[in-house]
C-alpha cells in the first residue's frame, strides 16, 4: 500500500505542475490499444490546445526509471496510436511522451528515452528535465503543434 500511496502523491504533484503550465490533466485513465486485450492505464493524460490538441502521455514512477520502463511506454503508446488510426473507439493518441521519477533515471534509460524523444523529468523539490530534451524543447514542441 505504501508504494501505491507514494505513486499517487507523485502523480498528483505532476498533474499540478503540468496544470500550472496550461495543461488539462486527467489521472489514471484507460487507453485502448490495437494488440493488447486490456486497456493501458495512463498515469496522466495531459492535453493543451483547442483545435490542434497537444496530447501528452505521462508515466510517473516512485522508483529509479530503467530501460524496461522506457520500452514499455514506447510500445504501449505505439499500440494506442495504431488503434486510434484504425478505430473511432480510441479518441486520442499521444504526440508527446514523458517519464517522471522522484528517484531519477539510470544512464541506459536516459539514452533510450533520447532515441525515442521522450521527456525525462526528475521530481525533486522542483521539476528538473534530465537527458536530451529540455523544458525549452517542450515549449517549442507545444508552440509548433498549437501554432
Amino acid at each position: 500500500m505504501q508504494a501505491y500511496e507514494t505513486g499517487k502523491k507523485l502523480e498528483d504533484r505532476v498533474a499540478n505542475w503540468l496544470g500550472k503550465q496550461g495543461y488539462t490533466c486527467y489521472k489514471r485513465i484507460l487507453a485502448r490499444g490495437k494488440i493488447a486485450a486490456r486497456p493501458y492505464e495512463v498515469d496522466i493524460y495531459a492535453t493543451k490546445g483547442k483545435i490542434y490538441k497537444h496530447h501528452v502521455w505521462v508515466e510517473c514512477k516512485a522508483i529509479t526509471i530503467r530501460r524496461v520502463h522506457v520500452h514499455k511506454l514506447v510500445e504501449s503508446a505505439r499500440d494506442v496510436k495504431e488503434f486510434k488510426e484504425e478505430s473511432d473507439i480510441q479518441k486520442w493518441a499521444p504526440n508527446m511522451l514523458m517519464l517522471v521519477s522522484d528517484e531519477g533515471f539510470d544512464v541506459d534509460a536516459i539514452k533510450l528515452a533520447a532515441k525515442y524523444n521522450i521527456y525525462c523529468v526528475k521530481a525533486g523539490k522542483t521539476f528538473e528535465f534530465v537527458g536530451k530534451l529540455t523544458r525549452h524543447d517542450m515549449k517549442d514542441a507545444e508552440e509548433s503543434k498549437l501554432g
